[in-house]
């Protein structure tokens, strides 16, 4: 994956100006969609999302209906960052079997796909 580039103060400063003038980002926070790849493995997905200086605390996984969505936050000397992304899981991902682990900046998901049932020979009565 390559590397999440920050936006400049001088930037995000400009666009708050352009939040305010839709009233879309009153809190004068400067967002950004992370960089992710997802992929399939051999036994099922993987999701791998950047999140270069969040700490664990920061961030708020949530999964419903097959959607997760990845929220995080992080204040820095020239403002506050937010990080919001959402991605349909595959229909055959068990979501119970997700694991999650955040290491050096980057929030990875291993998902395994459900079992499928075994074919059998069906006896003809």
């Amino acid at each position: 994956m390559m590397n999440t580039q920050i936006l400049p103060s001088a930037f995000c400063n400009l666009q708050n100006f352009f939040d305010s003038l839709s009233a879309s980002n009153a809190q004068g926070e400067c967002s950004f969609t992370p960089k992710a790849d997802y992929y399939e493995t051999e036994n099922g997905f993987a999701l791998e999302v950047e999140l270069p200086g969040v700490k664990k605390e920061d961030l708020d996984v949530q999964l419903e209906k097959n959607i997760l969505t990845v929220k995080a936050s992080r204040t820095r000397k020239d403002g506050k960052f937010s990080y919001e992304r959402s991605f349909r899981l595959a229909e055959d991902i068990d979501v119970d079997s997700i694991k999650v682990n955040l290491e050096n900046g980057i929030l990875k998901f291993d998902m395994s796909k459900k079992a499928q049932a075994a074919a059998r020979k069906l006896t003809i009565a």
